[in-house]
């Protein structure tokens, strides 16, 4: 069973940091959106998957951008 206490953990910094920061809060709309669609176990894991999730897609979006 997965453990949600990371996600849980790691919500509550970012909302502690945008309500310190309100500016910043468009920075992490992406990474809040991937940790409740994460399969990820623990922090570390999340921060693997986003990587290869990264790395798989990066070029396709490049490639997409030269296009335009």
């Amino acid at each position: 069973m997965k453990d949600k206490n990371w996600q849980d953990k790691r919500i509550n910094q970012i909302n502690k940091m945008c309500k310190s920061r309100s500016a910043v809060a468009e920075n992490f709309i992406e990474e809040v959106y991937s940790i409740y669609e994460s399969k990820a176990d623990s922090y570390e894991s999340f921060k693997q998957e986003q990587e290869e999730k990264k790395a798989k897609y990066m070029p396709q979006l490049i490639k997409e951008w030269r296009k335009l």
